[in-house]
């Protein structure tokens, strides 16, 4: 018989176990008769025959344990064994298995938590056929990249030799009418190539040209298969029908397959998918496909067969120079001091597509999965000091089995299954702490006023990562433990005594360990909070918390280019006119947004001096503004009635006027756009009425940068400066200012989808949401070691007073002082403590190099303060733990404990 056939023969009596026992049992009687028959021949009394017969076959419980071993599965019967003795020994501990599962529980959904959204963010790939050659274009500077402009896709494309071809996205929203109502809906803008290049097949219809979008109004449109399920039935008669987006009307062409949500992770689902021209419809005016410096795309591209990453790299490398220069042909942003000359356009995997979030995210989240694995060491080392403490009021029964004649193997398989028992109950509790962890995350790094754009993709990878995470944790807490009892020396049982020895070097390298890595844990929670402190200390220029703010988008709304500035007006008067309003304004640009904005100004002095800079933030404002926001002014007044007709006025921040002006005094001077190389028209000078303080205008992680503000009624004119505005409302509560923007658009706007809304309190939240998300996942974990580390440290200690009550109470009866017997207990730790700390010291230096290799925003020069309060927390929560074993020791009753014994 081959192995397989015995492997199933073996299966099968496994399953007919006690068939197979009981025909066993008959024939080792049938076998004892007969042999009892010789003896009985050979003249043997029945009961001397009988017992002749029961010796010469030998050890019958031996022989039916070989049968087992050769007949059935003996791994997975004592592992039922095992397992069934373990529930049994749980039952009358169910406190302590309660704390085990518990903390087994904390540390796998915190690494399951963890490890759910790295999943989804940065190891989940498109659902397309060979992801893993895709390839993604970007624009880079250090650790942030951009996408690209449509000149360098047009340029890439062209020149470019190791890709089969090469497509543009871009993921927007706008509104969709139909039955009567409007409803903004998110859509995306490709150019015909992206079919090919993702190899995708439709569920129906067909595709875009190859060149459809690039030139010319295409009006084309494919819906997602989800979208075309929902609104249309998956009605296969869509084909050809009309549907009116922004007010243009564009035919169904075709669906796309089913699971196919974009290539942007960060991005709602997209509903209609349409050519890259459109873009010219939603933004009339200034569309960026028309603009040089408009980097809004992600050009994507699939490999030739044979090349790679490195090919693509250095394709792009020497074409370099030509994709500037067709991209940027007056030199005006990527090359010479342009502003984005210091970003250099490179190539990555585009296996995930593109992702904000991953590049955000992307080294915290690895950060975070390290500080898990420490978190899962800790917790494991936990556990086994728990299962230690009940192996060691086990080690009789230990003994007297091996005395009896058991394996150290079945001791140690059978110790080790109740910790793997203890890590699938911990399993089953840390799953749905790791979801609803990760759910939390994603809120945390949600942008405020929308939902949250990452739809969380648990499949069997991130079964099967908690499946190891419970396997590596339960074989670390038990391995231990289980080599203790499976050793047990059977002199311990006929000693009738417990081993003292190791009862004194119980857990000490372990006690070490736990210090050790509380301290790194303690030391990296209070880097990060000390960072995300500073940031929120540092002034940014806005006290406007609880103010509101919301897009308004005339686009959307369908206002006319010639009504755009009046309607804005009429919105912001309703809006101040509202119950609980204190003030209202509309700004051009929301501040903490993660924008940027560059404009060129310079001052000629009365010599002649030119001063310019090409790095002013521009930034039009309505007259409340600065009320509004908080932001003080320092010199001069705000904007008031007076300037939205007569000369032109702007204000200046104190960066920008201490640029300009170094000898001070910039009121009533003037500032002139452009680099002073032409005489400037009247419209493009400035009277400075006004010098405001600096403003993190952009980020809080950045420094505040020089800008200039101007009266939004000044622009009446500029239809364009009205399309995309922000509107801050200051209230009494914020739902009152929510209230007034909801009641004020449904007048104004009637029909129009609702503006999107957010306190900007959540901007600046979300501004810093690396920080908090580490930070409070740090901290967290902190909390947890120190925890950890103080029940682990308690335990041990009273279980060695617990054992050495009897010499306790003997060192006293012979003349030992309390403090004496509270001293050496505190020297048999603290060696085991200090070796903790210095190899935590170690580590902790280690780390923080490596953090802040990885997170560059980490402050740096309180390094030795964050250590000395490090070694001061942990030494108080050790203290704290050591104070109620040291009473007990110093209380023991002399005569109580020697009778005891």
């Amino acid at each position: 018989m081959n192995a397989f056939g015995r492997f199933l023969a073996r299966g099968w009596n496994f399953l007919r176990n006690d068939r197979g026992d009981a025909r066993l049992r008959e024939e080792i009687a049938e076998h004892l008769t007969l042999l009892a028959e010789e003896n009985i021949r050979a003249g043997m009394l029945p009961e001397q025959a009988l017992r002749e017969a029961g010796l010469k076959l030998g050890s019958v419980e031996a022989v039916r344990e070989r049968y087992r071993a050769e007949a059935g599965l003996p791994f997975i019967e004592n592992l039922f064994e095992d397992c069934r003795y373990a529930l049994r020994q749980f039952r009358r501990s169910p406190g302590y298995a309660a704390a085990a599962v518990l903390t087994l529980a904390l540390g796998i959904g915190a690494n399951t938590g963890i490890f759910l959204l790295t999943y989804t963010i940065l190891l989940s790939g498109l659902p397309v056929p060979d992801p893993g050659r895709l390839i993604r274009y970007c624009f880079e500077k250090g650790e942030s990249d951009m996408d690209l402009s449509y000149g360098q896709y047009r340029a890439i494309e062209a020149r470019q030799g190791v890709a089969t071809g090469v497509f543009a996205w871009h993921d927007d929203t706008a509104t969709l009418r139909r039955n009567g109502r409007a409803e903004k809906v998110p859509i995306a803008l490709t150019t015909g190539s992206v079919f090919p290049v993702l190899e995708l097949q439709l569920a129906l219809g067909r595709g875009f040209p190859a060149q459809a979008g690039e030139s010319g109004v295409q009006t084309g449109a494919l819906l997602s298969y989800e979208f075309w399920r929902s609104e249309f039935g998956g009605d296969p008669s869509i084909l050809g029908q009309a549907l009116s987006v922004e007010g243009h009307n564009v035919t169904v062409v075709g669906v796309l397959p089913r699971g196919f949500e974009g290539i942007e992770k960060d991005s709602s689902p997209f509903d209609v998918l349409l050519p890259l021209s459109f873009d010219r419809i939603l933004q009339p005016v200034g569309a960026m496909i028309d603009e040089p410096g408009a980097f809004w795309l992600t050009v994507m591209g699939r490999l030739q067969p044979g090349e790679t990453l490195s090919d693509a790299q250095a394709n792009l490398s020497s074409i370099r120079n030509e994709v500037n220069s067709a991209a940027d042909p007056a030199h005006l942003f990527l090359t010479g001091d342009g502003f984005f000359s210091s970003y250099k356009l490179a190539v990555e995997s585009g296996r995930a597509g593109r992702s904000v979030l991953r590049s955000r995210y992307g080294r915290p989240l690895l950060v975070l999965e390290a500080l898990c694995g420490l978190m899962m060491v800790l917790c494991s080392l936990n556990v086994s000091l728990l299962q230690h403490a009940r192996i060691i009021g086990r080690l009789q029964e230990f003994a007297l089995r091996s005395a009896l004649g058991a394996a150290s193997g079945r001791i140690f398989a059978q110790v080790l299954a109740e910790a793997v028992l203890l890590g699938c109950g911990g399993l089953s509790i840390g799953g749905l702490i790791g979801w609803n962890l990760a759910k939390l995350l994603v809120r945390m790094i949600s942008a405020p006023g929308i939902p949250p754009a990452i739809q969380l993709h648990g499949g069997v990878e991130v079964l099967l990562f908690a499946a190891l995470v419970t396997v590596g944790a339960a074989i670390m807490a038990g391995m231990w433990p289980a080599w203790r009892a499976s050793h047990t020396p059977p002199a311990v049982y006929l000693k009738q005594t417990t081993s003292s020895v190791a009862s004194r070097r119980l857990g000490r390298w372990i006690i070490s360990a736990q210090v050790a890595l509380g301290v790194v844990l303690l030391n990296i929670a209070l880097l990060l909070a000390n960072t995300l402190t500073t940031y929120l200390r540092e002034h940014s220029g806005f006290h406007a918390d609880n103010a509101v703010l919301s897009t308004l988008d005339m686009n959307d709304a369908g206002v006319s280019e010639t009504l755009r500035a009046g309607k804005s007006f009429e919105f912001l008067r309703r809006v101040k006119s509202m119950p609980g309003v204190q003030s209202a304004a509309l700004l051009s640009m929301a501040p903490i947004d993660n924008s940027f904005n560059s404009a060129e100004f310079y001052v000629r002095d009365s010599e002649g001096h030119l001063t310019v800079n090409h790095q002013i933030w521009q930034e039009s404002v309505s007259e409340d503004y600065f009320v509004t926001m908080g932001t003080r002014i320092l010199e001069g007044r705000a904007f008031n009635a007076t300037d939205a007709s007569g000369d032109s006025t702007c204000i200046l921040s104190a960066g920008a006027a201490a640029f300009y002006f170094p000898d001070g005094g910039p009121l009533g001077r003037t500032l002139s756009t452009g680099d002073g190389t032409e005489k400037p028209a009247d419209q493009d000078s400035c009277r400075i009425v006004g010098v405001a303080e600096d403003v993190r205008f952009g980020s809080l992680l950045q420094p505040a940068p020089r800008m200039v503000y101007f009266p939004f009624e000044h622009e009446r004119t500029d239809s364009a400066a009205f399309a995309y505005t922000t509107l801050a409302v200051q209230a009494a509560r914020p739902s009152l200012a929510r209230a007034a923007i909801i009641h004020s658009w449904g007048s104004v706007f009637p029909g129009a989808a609702l503006p999107r809304m957010w306190r900007f309190g959540d901007a600046i939240t979300y501004n810093l949401s690396q920080q908090r998300l580490l930070s409070s996942i740090s901290g967290g974990f902190a909390l947890l070691a120190l925890a950890l580390v103080a029940t682990g440290f308690y335990g041990i200690l009273a279980r060695a007073v617990l054992e050495q009550r009897r010499e306790i109470g003997i060192r006293i009866a012979l003349g030992s002082k309390r403090r004496q017997v509270v001293s050496r207990l505190a020297r048999s730790t603290g060696i085991s403590v200090l070796c903790g700390l210095v190899a935590g010291a170690i580590l902790t230096a280690l780390s923080g190099r490596v953090l802040r290799s990885q997170l560059s925003w980490i402050e740096v020069g309180n390094d030795a303060t964050i250590g000395v309060l490090t070694v001061i927390v942990l030494a108080a929560v050790l203290v704290l733990a050591f104070v109620l074993p040291a009473a007990r020791a110093a209380t023991v009753n002399p005569m109580d404990a020697i009778r005891q014994e």
